[in-house]
C-alpha cells in the first residue's frame, strides 16, 4: 500500500493553468484540424462558428464536396434532411482535398473581433448552413 501512495504523491503535479490558459496569436490559430498520420479517420467533423455554436456532422452522411475556387467550398450532407454547408474564405483547396479523404476534425470560423490572418494563409471567413425540407 505504501508504494501506491508514493506513486500518487510523485505524480500529483500536472500542467499549470498558466500554461494552458496562454492565448496564442491569431497567426498560430489554424482554421481547421486534421487527423494525425497513422490515426484512424474521424467519424464526424465539427463546425465551430464565431457565435460560439459547435455543430457536428457524420462523414457517412457527406454526399458531395464541391470546391468552386480556392475561396468557396460546399459540402452536401444527407441525414434527416438535406443540408448544404458553405465555407467561404481563402486558400481552401487543401481543406476540400482533406474533406475528400475524410480527415478533417474541425473547422473554425474566423472571429470578427480578432485580427485577420495574413493573405498567404488559409482562413475560413464564413460558414453558412442551409437545411432544406423533405423533398
Amino acid at each position: 500500500m505504501s508504494r501506491a501512495s508514493r506513486a500518487f504523491d510523485q505524480h500529483r503535479g500536472g500542467p499549470s493553468l498558466r500554461a494552458v490558459a496562454s492565448t496564442p496569436s491569431p497567426d498560430d490559430l489554424t482554421p481547421y484540424a486534421t487527423a494525425t498520420p497513422g490515426e484512424l479517420p474521424p467519424m464526424m467533423f465539427q463546425l465551430r462558428l464565431s457565435d460560439g455554436r459547435w455543430l457536428s456532422y457524420s462523414y457517412g452522411d457527406v454526399r458531395e464536396v464541391e470546391c468552386r475556387d480556392a475561396g468557396h467550398l460546399q459540402i452536401t450532407v444527407l441525414a434527416a434532411s438535406r443540408t448544404v454547408i458553405t465555407i467561404e474564405g481563402r486558400h481552401l483547396r487543401e481543406l476540400a482535398t482533406l474533406f475528400g479523404l475524410a480527415s478533417v476534425r474541425w473547422i473554425q470560423e474566423a472571429d470578427p473581433r480578432l485580427p485577420r490572418r495574413s493573405e498567404d494563409q488559409a482562413e475560413v471567413i464564413r460558414i453558412s448552413i442551409e437545411v432544406a425540407g423533405a423533398e
